[in-house]
């Protein structure tokens, strides 16, 4: 009996047994990444569970998903108003917001919809024109939610300094239109517009800084509590 005879089960992220399926249509769960490195799979020839990067036969599979970041289909286009929701881009003219539109890229998603993958090279800034999305860790069998991101907001600009790997997933929780501007494009626009590059980075900076000093304040308070109870 190969791989391909066999019949699998898949504990999913809604903590629901899904199954039995066959190797072609587990496979394809992996594409759809419905199933990730971390998800459940178990194994009728086998007789036990094990987390998919386990299973050697799905490990190519599971690469290939990985190796890219998945960029949705590009429709419709970006208007000046709709990036003014931004705080950063706030009191640009519409000129330079028009600009802005040219260095990055129109998506839309439905709900569910995965825009980012944890583990993925971070190679792009995500601003949310309208919708929501969710950042996500798959932690054992759970699906726990870090965070909600709502429209007027951007995520993924820790990529822009480090590109390092993506610690988390984000999907979409509704129907979602986002702007994806890459490293290699805000380099450019940095070049040739810095006008809107200057206002960008500097958000950054203090969004950083806020998040920095937050941790400081949750530490302190961890320490402190820690202490008052040795």
């Amino acid at each position: 009996m190969t791989h391909e005879d066999d019949a699998y089960k898949v504990w999913a992220a809604d903590n629901m047994i899904y199954g039995p399926i066959d190797f072609p249509m587990l496979v394809q769960w992996v594409q759809e990444s419905r199933v990730l490195p971390e998800t459940w799979v178990h194994s009728e020839k086998a007789n036990a569970w094990h987390h998919a990067n386990q299973i050697e036969v799905l490990q190519p599979y599971l690469e290939a998903s990985a190796s890219t970041e998945s960029t949705p289909v590009q429709v419709g286009q970006i208007l000046p108003e709709e990036l003014r929701q931004f705080s950063v881009f706030v009191n640009l003219s519409n000129d330079l917001l028009q600009q802005f539109t040219h260095y990055g890229e129109l998506c839309e998603v439905g709900p569910g919809a995965t825009i980012i993958k944890k583990g993925t090279p971070g190679d792009s800034v995500y601003f949310i024109l309208s919708g929501e999305v969710r950042a996500r860790l798959i932690i054992g069998r759970e699906d726990q939610t870090l965070n909600h991101i709502p429209a007027g907001q951007f995520f993924g600009e820790m990529s822009m300094f480090n590109q390092a790997p993506r610690s988390a997933d984000v999907l979409a929780v509704k129907p979602t239109r986002l702007m994806r501007v890459s490293n290699q494009a805000f380099l450019q626009l940095i070049r040739e517009v810095p006008a809107l590059a200057a206002p960008f980075l500097f958000s950054m900076a203090s969004m950083m800084a806020h998040r920095i000093a937050e941790t400081n304040t949750n530490l302190q308070k961890q320490v402190a509590s820690e202490f008052t109870w040795r």
